[in-house]
């Protein structure tokens, strides 16, 4: 399953891309998406594995019982799935490619939840940043109670960019946005209705480390690509 929330964002990115390969962080407008940006989140790839949220929507600080900005990606996983996670990001970077995962929580009846990854430019033409949507897929996650929500990997994917067109959108001037500047302390902000379908493909990984090794951190460039759960 692919949440609508999810195939609202990809359809915005691959909108706002225009036939490049990636586009720019201060391409980025919550007035130009579909999708609800409460379920949204910017994350930043400082070097060295240190993978870092920017900016979290309303509803994953509240699913979370926290406030995100600032923390590592990994805090989301349960402790065997971190590295997983941290290397289906960063291969999403170095593709660049669009990463998806469905994953499970560890806590309560493991309620299923998507998550989407689309590469982004600095405004230094790095692609370091992360748009990405976590959505719990029966719409409304539980409430945060004692026990910090976190995740299990079920199933994870890579699909490689498709090549830029001849001719590619330009870069557009940066617009300030209230709820969207990362030096400030604001969370995303207001829903709209959601978008059509986009195409993404998902497909099984593993389940435990005990059962699958460790992912490689690259992989060879292939048309799509697994990154097992470990």
């Amino acid at each position: 399953m692919i949440h609508p929330e999810i195939r609202s964002l990809h359809d915005y990115w691959e909108s706002l891309r225009a036939g490049r390969p990636v586009p720019y962080r201060a391409e980025v407008d919550p007035r130009d998406m579909a999708c609800n940006a409460r379920n949204l989140f910017i994350l930043e790839d400082l070097g060295g594995g240190n993978l870092r949220f920017r900016l979290a929507g309303t509803a994953l600080v509240e699913a979370f019982g926290m406030e995100l900005r600032g923390m590592s990606a990994r805090t989301l996983m349960e402790g065997r799935a971190r590295e997983s996670f941290a290397a289906l990001i960063e291969e999403t970077l170095a593709e660049p490619g669009i990463g998806y995962a469905r994953l499970s929580s560890v806590i309560g009846g493991g309620e299923t939840w998507e998550i989407l990854l689309l590469p982004l430019r600095s405004d230094f033409g790095a692609v370091d940043r992360v748009l990405g949507a976590l959505v719990p897929v029966s719409g409304k996650p539980a409430p945060a109670g004692d026990e910090r929500l976190r995740f299990r990997i079920e199933d994870m994917t890579i699909r490689p960019v498709r090549d830029a067109a001849p001719e590619a959108a330009p870069f557009r001037a940066p617009v300030p946005v209230a709820g969207f500047a990362e030096g400030g302390q604001q969370a995303f902000a207001g829903p709209r209705p959601v978008g059509g379908p986009g195409r993404l493909t998902a497909i099984e990984g593993g389940r435990s480390e005990a059962e699958n090794p460790p992912a490689p951190r690259r992989l060879p460039r292939t048309h799509l690509r697994v990154v097992k759960d470990d």
